[in-house]
Formats: C-alpha cells, structure tokens, sequence
C-alpha cells in the first residue's frame, strides 16, 4: 500500500500519523491549563470595551462632541497636580469610551493612568479593575510586557503545532470523514467527548490557527514581517521611518500648532491619541481615525516634529496594496474579532470558549485512554 493511498483511505495506519499523535498528545496535555487560561480571559477580552465604559465612575459628565474639553486644559490640570510625573499618551474621549484617558509613569517610574471628565477636565486615578487584570494575564501573563509577550509568542508556536498535528489526526478516511464534522449524542460519554473535540476542532480550526499565527507576530514581528516578505512584497504596512531625526533647538512648537498640524494632514479623520502631548521629547505620535473612533485598522499614524510642528511622515495604516500588506494588516483585527459588531464579538466569544473545550475534552481522552486504566 503506497503512503498517498494510505492516507486517503487508512490514515490510522500510518507511522506518521502515530508520531503526530504523540506530539499532538503531550503538548496538549502539557499546555492545557495554559490553553484554558487563554481562552477563556480572550472570551472576556472581546467585550473589553464595554466592561471597561460599564466601570468608569456614575460621576462623570456624559460625553458629547461639542462640549468635549479642550486638551490644553486638560494638560494644565495634569501639570498642576503631578508636577514630577511624565505623560507618555493621552487618549481622547469618544460614545466608546466617554472619558479622556492619561498615561503617565511618576518619578521612580511606576506607570499610572488618569480620567479625566470630558467635559469639566477633572482628574481623577484610575485603580486596577479586574478587567485591567485579565487583561494583564492574557496579553503579558502577569509577567511584564518585557516577557509576558515573549511566552505567549512559545505558547502560540506550540498552539500552532497543535492545530495542524490536529487536522492531520482528524482526517479519518475518504469514506467517513464526514463523521468528524459533528457530534453523535446516541453514544455514551466517552465517544461523545471525543466526537466533541474532532468536530470542535475542526470548525474553530481557521480561527484557532490565526490566533497562534498573529499570537506568534506579536512577540516577534520582525521575524514574521521577514518571513511574509518573502512571499509577498509589503508596501502599506511597513511603516515609514524617519530618517533625519529633529535635534532640539530653543525654538519650540505649542500644542495648538501641533494639533493644527495634524488636522492639516489629516482633514477627514478625527484624533485618537496623542503621545508625549507636553512635548518634552524630539517627537510627537498623533494617532487619527479614519472610521469609527478607535478602529484601528484604518488610521493615519503621523510623527511631527515637536520643534516646528513639521509633519516628519504619515502611515496610512490599512491603506493595503499586496497580498502582504492583507496578511499582516488582518493580524490585529482577526485576532480581536472587535471591528465587525456585537455579532461577529459573541462569536469570536463562542470560539475562546470553544478552545477551552478543546484542552479540555483532550484532557478527558488522556484520562479515558490512559491514566484510569492505572488507577
């Protein structure tokens, strides 16, 4: 019997297939609570947004564009108050987040974020909620930025290793393959949880996939970018890069003349953010949207100058024009599942759900197959 005809027809008998089965085992076995973790503080995450606005305080002024208060006072405020504290960015308040938000770090650099009142530019500490928490586990494992992304980029590698180890474990024959694609409740339990995890498996499987594949371009994008590159050119999404950058001198631009600036190059979007906003360092970052306020797949990202308030370069971020350019723009926005409404939210849910029932219905075969004939 020749390979091909054995893995069309009799997959089962192939050595490859038995090797796959061990890897696709231990990893899963050794990766399952991390498993269950991720998906499960990913599932909340998706509704991030909307868990974070449901905690600012009832006292806030309710937001409306005209009668949002100005940056400069907001920035006086933060002067006044914190005096020996550096604001690093300043995010501008929207109906998706109706309060402008401050981050900051204090003088033994320890970072901090303030709210401020969008109308009446009160200050006042954000605490850590427990959102910023699950946040803070699932993106930097309660680790660091430094090398909770690291980790995360081993835990995806190894994501990726069970997905595709797992369509290859799924594949059953050319005569029942249809039998992995659903879940037969006549069964008893065993057969049922097995039935689970094949036919789970297979209809998260892009999903699953893209999760570990961008989970792996965020910890090292670089590499990924590089890789991409050579099968695709890339043009939109490289970002440009200044080339000469501004050496301070004892003229120095204002607020008003950098924001200016901004509404200048981009005349159609609307200010998300604006890093250094007291203008203390070479350059500033002005993040503008070009739709909905805080979709971050379509913006102008544009460094000026602090001295003069010159535009150094404008990213037109999404503007995407090769299929590399598609590859990497989409890491972001698959991976959140945050810019296509409450629908496409609950089912990017169902699917973090959806993998925590994989770690756990393979647990449950490790335990059917092995350990409880051992007890």
């Amino acid at each position: 019997m020749s390979f091909f005809h054995a893995l069309i027809h009799h997959p089962r008998k192939l050595w490859l297939r038995r090797a796959f089965f061990q890897i696709h085992l231990w990893a899963g076995v050794l990766l399952s609570l991390y498993i269950v973790m991720i998906a499960l503080t990913g599932s909340i995450l998706v509704f991030r947004t909307e868990l974070t606005r449901a905690l600012l305080p009832k006292t806030l002024t309710p937001y409306t564009a005209e009668r949002t208060a100005p940056i400069a006072e907001i920035l006086d405020r933060f002067r006044a108050t914190y005096p020996d504290s550096r604001l690093e960015n300043l995010q501008t308040p929207s109906q998706e987040t109706p309060v402008f938000l401050l981050f900051a770090k204090d003088s033994h650099q320890h970072s901090f974020t303030l709210l401020a009142d969008p109308v009446t530019a009160n200050l006042k500490l954000q605490p850590h909620t427990w959102i910023y928490w699950t946040y803070e586990l699932h993106v930097n494992l309660l680790l660091g930025e430094a090398h909770g992304v690291q980790i995360n980029g081993i835990g995806a590698l190894c994501l990726l290793l069970l997905v595709i180890t797992g369509l290859v474990l799924w594949w059953p024959g050319i005569k029942i393959w249809a039998r992995g694609l659903r879940i037969g409740f006549r069964h008893n339990w065993r057969r049922i949880n097995y039935d689970a995890h094949n036919a789970v498996g297979f209809w998260t499987l892009f999903v699953v996939f893209w999760w570990a594949l961008s989970g792996i371009y965020f910890a090292w994008y670089r590499q990924v970018t590089s890789v991409v590159a050579l099968v695709s050119p890339i043009h939109g999404m490289l970002s440009p890069s200044v080339l000469t950058p501004p050496k301070p001198g004892p003229e120095h631009a204002s607020l008003g003349q950098i924001l200016t600036a901004v509404h200048q190059e981009s005349p159609r979007g609307r200010l998300f953010s604006l890093s250094d906003p007291l203008l203390t360092g070479p350059v500033v970052y002005a993040l503008v949207d070009l739709r909905a306020p805080g979709d971050f797949s379509h913006r102008d990202i544009i460094t000026l100058s602090t001295t003069d308030a010159r535009v150094l370069t404008i990213w037109h971020y999404g503007q995407n024009h090769t299929a590399g350019d598609w590859i990497l723009w989409a890491m972001h926005p698959l991976h959140f599942g945050t810019l296509w409404g409450i629908s496409v939210k609950i089912l990017w849910a169902l699917c973090g759900l959806a993998l925590a029932i994989l770690a756990i219905t393979g647990l449950l075969m490790y335990w059917n197959r092995f350990l409880r004939h051992q007890l």
